[in-house]
């Protein structure tokens, strides 16, 4: 099976452990594959035809959140074999799992307790012995007081001069989490402090920051929980060596590191006072809650974080409470597992009718694709089924056109998300005409239309979407929404019997990668440990590197 067992313990049956952990051995995934084909001819124009209160029956709502998913291709039955699903593979039991803080990270023997880092002051929670809830307030709170002093015009650089602009070197989780946060609360920032974000190797990324900035008023902040990340630590020292060459006497002054490795940070010239704690139950891609959301918090202050954290917050108490009938993130998970697994639909695209939230679905791509892009159970047997779908997307309208071409009249359908702010702050003409865009597509991906004498202009429509409501992007509804996307992964996970916290796919690049930069750098003739196609690169870009004299 791949796993491993203590010495000592007891061999459970491989076969009985195999047959537990598929999902699609289960009573109720035969039911669904039988009812899929009961409602082939399913047309959702029609369902809402029949069903006046289709829309009422299909929506659920959470504060100022409203997530309509009834343009879905789902019936009362498919909701409550999907339901039936969800208890067989004990979906309550691995909440309660999660936030009690069972080791839920089977391969890495560890529990997954990102959700502690958004919980209000007074929760608690001990884990063999530790209060976790108290460290995390603790850390927090240091980190909350050094952005205070930072956006107090407190933190000087080595040279007395004070830190106006803050850059955020990361990559991944402790990337995209804090970009998407800084960009898509824009309009909430407040005080003087400048950020800015460099996570590609490339280093075009960084020259670029770099060029734009005075190195007596910048501050680096380091995000690697390994503090062992290439890319990061590539771009770490870059910045480490501009500050040099700009005659910084001191370049620790300069530096902030977010990590588990207190050692190496502080090998790389991080004291203690300018280091802090990510802890191995939080992984990389849950981690914009902890202080490696630094730098956003930073541009919005401290108190828009908090209301981040709230909101996040208040879909944890919900995910943890609410009746799995009535629980967003369920419906959603269970949702997209009868898309993907009975539909056979591939692919998922996130369409924000709003520009804050541009990068939104690239965050999702790497929070949904790193978490669920297995094919191996949390007990190392196939996972049998397919797992996650491909997660891609864009802003409306600009994706209008772009690629809902592809969704109107592709032969491949793929499922939607649709995201839409009730209001704005700006031309509210203008903004109408965006949500009645965003309205329009939903409608039309649903509706379709017939046109037998012009099969160009003909629409196959029955394209499933859901469309989630808010009255305006602010920090507490932004920390719903990621939230929800997380809780919503779980739950998939959970189905399927796979293990969202761990990411062992990209060990294999990184070792090949380490090996191939040595043997670049030795400029040694590439022999014969590498296929004949990397051989050939290999030396075609040594052979232009010797041209060059490099």
């Amino acid at each position: 099976s791949g796993r491993i067992f203590k010495e000592g313990a007891a061999l459970p049956n491989i076969r009985d452990m195999i047959r537990q952990n598929q999902c699609g051995d289960t009573e109720a995934w035969r039911l669904l594959h039988k009812h899929k084909q009961q409602i082939a001819g399913l047309r959702l124009s029609d369902a809402f035809e029949k069903d006046p209160g289709r829309a009422q029956k299909f929506s659920l709502e959470l504060q100022d959140l409203f997530v309509d998913f009834s343009k879905n291709l789902i019936t009362d039955e498919t909701r409550s074999l999907l339901l039936k699903l969800a208890e067989e593979r004990e979906l309550e039991k691995k909440i309660r799992e999660l936030f009690a803080g069972g080791k839920v990270n089977k391969t890495e023997d560890r529990p997954a307790l990102h959700t502690l880092l958004r919980a209000p002051e007074d929760y608690s929670l001990e884990h063999d012995g530790v209060d976790l809830s108290r460290q995390a307030q603790d850390e927090l709170g240091r980190m909350f007081a050094v952005v205070e002093a930072l956006r107090a015009g407190q933190l000087k650089g080595a040279a007395g001069e004070t830190i106006s602009k803050v850059v955020n070197i990361g990559i991944g989780g402790s990337d995209v989490g804090p970009r998407l946060l800084s960009e898509a609360l824009g309009e909430f920032r407040n005080g003087n402090i400048e950020v800015e974000f460099v996570a590609n190797m490339d280093p075009f990324d960084i020259e670029q920051v770099l060029a734009r900035s005075t190195p007596n008023a910048t501050l680096f902040v380091i995000v690697s929980k390994s503090f062992a990340t290439p890319e990061t630590l590539a771009n770490a020292n870059r910045a480490k060596t501009w500050l040099l060459r700009h005659a910084c006497a001191d370049p620790g002054k300069h530096f902030i590191a977010i990590s588990e490795n207190q050692d190496a940070a502080r090998q790389f010239g991080v004291g203690e006072q300018r280091f802090f704690k990510i802890w191995d139950w939080v992984g990389g891609r849950y981690s914009v809650w902890s202080c490696a959301g630094l730098t956003a918090a930073a541009a919005l202050g401290v108190d828009n974080f908090k209301r981040f954290l709230a909101g996040a917050h208040a879909v944890d108490r919900h995910f943890h409470a609410a009746e799995l009938d009535k629980n967003i993130p369920v419906i959603l998970g269970l949702i997209g597992i009868w898309h993907n697994n009975f539909f056979g639909l591939g692919g998922h695209a996130v369409v924000p009718y709003d520009q804050k939230l541009r990068s939104l679905p690239a965050y999702l791509n790497q929070l949904i694709m790193e978490s669920n892009g297995k094919s191996v159970t949390a007990a190392g047997a196939a996972a049998g089924v397919n797992t996650t779908p491909i997660i891609w997307g864009g802003v409306g309208s600009n994706a209008q056109h772009a690629f809902f071409q592809f969704l109107h009249q592709g032969p491949r359908a793929t499922s939607l998300d649709f995201l839409l702010p009730l209001t704005s702050r700006h031309d509210a003409g203008q903004h109408e005409l965006l949500a009645a865009n965003c309205l329009a597509q939903g409608e039309a991906l649903m509706r379709g239309r017939a046109n037998p004498d012009e099969p160009h202009r003909r629409f196959e429509g029955n394209r499933p979407s859901t469309t989630i409501l808010y009255n305006r992007l602010d920090p507490h509804t932004l920390g719903m929404l990621l939230a929800i996307y997380e809780h919503k992964t779980f739950v998939e996970a959970v189905i399927w019997g796979i293990n969202p916290f761990d990411q062992w796919g990209v060990e294999l690049g990184k070792e090949l990668a380490g090996q191939i930069a040595g043997e670049l750098a030795a400029g040694q003739a590439v022999g014969s440990s590498h296929d004949a196609s990397t051989a050939s690169l290999m030396n075609k870009y040594l052979a232009e590197r010797r041209r060059r004299g490099q």
